[in-house]
């Protein structure tokens, strides 16, 4: 037991120190060796929990977006699946589009092709099981082109939108981020419009504060 404890400390000052270089530095100028130094680990410490740093940029999205769903799930206990899946996208963008770090952090990610096949697991398996509770027909191969043709246009509106070539708001981008996933998901226009907009008023009444994406 004590092993187990000092082991998940240990995982939880490399993944907390990763998040502070990544807000200070971004994903580019922040190394593995950096990490290790800052966290006063061995090298070989970091590659045993996190075998490359790919991986704990996918721990840290797992992490932050579950986070936000339960707190979605506690604040309002009334709320079907799709519509908290919904609601913690979001909060989920937001976070990262009205800090600068953790945009630059995003846009990073995404230039890198650090996780080309869709966001985390945590929103692969959203993904499914919004399809199931809906009652909608498919097959996995569905599954994978949904998260394929997500992440491509997720990547190229994001990437252009950080460089200013395209002019949409910070809501705008947010819109349409979750407008073209659900859409790709063959779901109903009208609910879709409908529950973003509740999604944005969710917000607007309930602020997640202790519950960060680096910092």
């Amino acid at each position: 037991m004590a092993t187990s404890k000092k082991g998940n400390q240990t995982k939880q000052n490399i993944i907390n120190t990763a998040k502070d270089l990544f807000y200070e530095h971004g994903y580019n100028k922040t190394g593995i060796q950096d990490i290790a130094d800052h966290a006063d680990v061995k090298l070989g410490t970091i590659t045993y929990y996190y075998k490359k740093k790919d991986d704990m940029i996918t721990d840290i999205y797992n992490v932050f977006f579950l986070a936000l769903y339960d707190y979605v799930s506690v604040t309002s206990d009334h709320l079907n699946l799709f519509t908290k899946y919904c609601y913690a996208l979001v909060l989920y963008y937001e976070a990262i589009l009205n800090d600068e770090h953790n945009k630059t952090l995003y846009y990073e990610v995404l230039v890198k092709n650090v996780n080309p096949h869709g966001r985390t697991n945590i929103t692969n398996t959203l993904n499914r099981s919004c399809l199931d509770f809906l009652n909608k027909n498919y097959i996995e191969a569905d599954l994978e082109v949904i998260a394929r043709s997500e992440y491509g246009a997720r990547k190229e509106l994001f990437v252009n939108f950080y460089e200013k070539e395209i002019k949409f708001t910070g809501r705008a981008m947010i819109y349409f981020l979750i407008r073209n996933l659900f859409r790709l998901m063959n779901l109903d226009g009208e609910m879709i419009e409908n529950t973003i907009q509740q999604g944005f008023e969710f917000s607007n009444k309930n602020k997640p504060v202790d519950i960060k994406f680096l910092i």
